[in-house]
């Protein structure tokens, strides 16, 4: 008797095999943030990473509205809305027409870079994908970074002049008697933000099912290399992430760790504020400075910046100079409050609002497979590195579109079905595959004389 069963009663459920390769639009989106290339378009300035936005920006948004990278989010609300009052924000200081250029940037590398990343990275193959590429990077560029903490020539910027405009490499003092590493980027800090961020998807993705020591030594390179910027901010970083990592590792077992590790930092905030003169903010600051210079400085940047911000809080001021004491440098070294003090208190409010979403919905994400799981702590330490760094830096161009990349990049984990991810699913149509009727052993067919009788179906 033949096998074959009607299409109604094949087993369902069984999900497509996932796609293992990193989508070409992650890949080549980033690739491009670490090559410091500029164009010119009249007065356009374009980068490598801005091109390959502006041709995905379009494709991105379709498959988000198209539902293929599942249901239509809050926080893709917030990202969009971010952008239009940013819009009008330009428009309200500079006018309509002064305004197009600065709102497109401002969209593409914000919208952009999260709608690439939010569509385009959907299954744990892919996160794991884009975590091995962050990390191939960052040992590929690792032998010139030594060469440059070591001599202060930065080979890296001098291999791109030789093919067109460039970053410059900038000036810096020795610290403990090395160059701060500045690579393909215009500053050593974002050399340290960029790298530093992958600490913890290397120890929880790439480490995941390898042995605690493997893990360690995957995780200490990827920190070796963030470090080699000798800043401050990127430390604070990987300290954080260690910090995370730590904690996980050592309490996995108890249920309620993460409570515990929050009523932990609010006692000690308490007690910090009780037994110092100064604030919990400031005395985090100070310590987490290279120099007194720096902390006192970044104190400041809080205090003018937070009036600026109240001063101007519906549409900001725009690029503008902002109101500070005499003796501080222009540039605000404070990733959390700067689209505040440029945009107003709404885009405040929806700059931290995303960023919350994101995080507290994904750890509070349930019923997924261990493997999912532990993605899910690699991405929640990464971003947890990347937000306390954010009070002491400023992430601006290819370090500014890698953070809206990496805030998008775990939201997949939020669409895993309860109980089983793609992976698991895939196993259990491989194991359809070998058995792949999961019929009734037994039927009933009438025999010529009128009597049913049970018979076995040949396979």
């Amino acid at each position: 008797m033949s096998s074959t069963r009607p299409p109604e009663l094949l087993p369902t459920g069984h999900a497509r095999k996932p796609k293992k390769s990193l989508p070409i639009a992650v890949a080549l989106l980033i690739v491009s943030l670490v090559i410091p290339l500029t164009f010119y378009v009249g007065p356009l300035r374009l980068s490598v990473y801005r091109i390959v936005l502006i041709l995905l920006i379009i494709p991105s948004l379709a498959r988000l509205l198209s539902g293929k990278a599942g249901p239509f989010r809050l926080i893709d609300a917030g990202v969009f809305l971010m952008c239009v009052w940013s819009g009008l924000s330009f428009s309200a200081i500079y006018g309509v027409a002064d305004s197009i250029e600065k709102t497109g940037i401002f969209t593409i590398e914000t919208f952009g870079a999260y709608l690439v990343s939010r569509t385009y990275i959907r299954t744990p193959e892919q996160f794991r994908a884009m975590v091995k590429l962050f990390i191939i990077i960052a040992l590929a560029i690792s032998p010139l970074a030594l060469y440059e903490t070591a001599t202060s020539n930065n080979i890296t910027l001098k291999l791109f002049d030789a093919v067109g405009t460039t970053y410059p490499d900038v000036y810096k003092d020795l610290r403990w008697g090395f160059d701060r590493v500045q690579g393909p980027f215009e500053h050593p800090i974002l050399f340290g933000v960029f790298f530093g961020a992958a600490l913890g998807l290397s120890f929880f993705v790439l480490g995941y099912g390898q042995p605690l020591i493997k893990k360690s030594a995957i995780g200490t390179m990827v920190f070796f290399v963030g470090a080699l910027s000798l800043s401050s901010g990127p430390l604070t970083s990987q300290v954080g992430q260690i910090f995370f990592i730590t904690w996980q590792t050592i309490f996995s077992k108890f249920k309620n760790r993460w409570y515990i590790f929050i009523a932990l930092t609010v006692l000690a905030y308490v007690a910090i504020d009780a037994l110092s003169n100064r604030t919990p903010f400031e005395v985090f600051v100070s310590y987490f400075a290279f120099n007194s210079g720096t902390a006192y400085n970044r104190l400041l940047i809080w205090q003018y910046g937070v009036k600026s911000i109240f001063d101007n809080p519906i549409f900001g001021v725009g690029l503008e100079e902002w109101d500070r004491a005499w003796f501080m440098p222009s540039s605000a070294d404070m990733f959390w409050i700067v689209p505040a003090m440029r945009h107003g208190v709404l885009v405040w409010a929806l700059h931290l609002g995303t960023f919350i979403y994101a995080f507290y919905s994904i750890s509070k994400k349930t019923g997924i497979s261990d493997r999912v799981n532990q993605y899910r702590f690699g991405y929640l330490s990464s971003m947890f590195g990347t937000f306390v760094a954010g009070w002491t830096v400023h992430y601006w161009n290819a370090t500014y579109v890698l953070y809206w990349l990496l805030l998008a990049s775990g939201l997949w984990i939020l669409d895993q079905n309860n109980g089983k991810n793609n992976e698991e699913l895939t196993e259990d149509s491989k194991r359809s595959k070998s058995n792949p009727i999961q019929s009734p052993t037994y039927t009933r067919f009438p025999r010529q004389d009128g009597h049913r009788v049970e018979a076995r179906i040949s396979t």
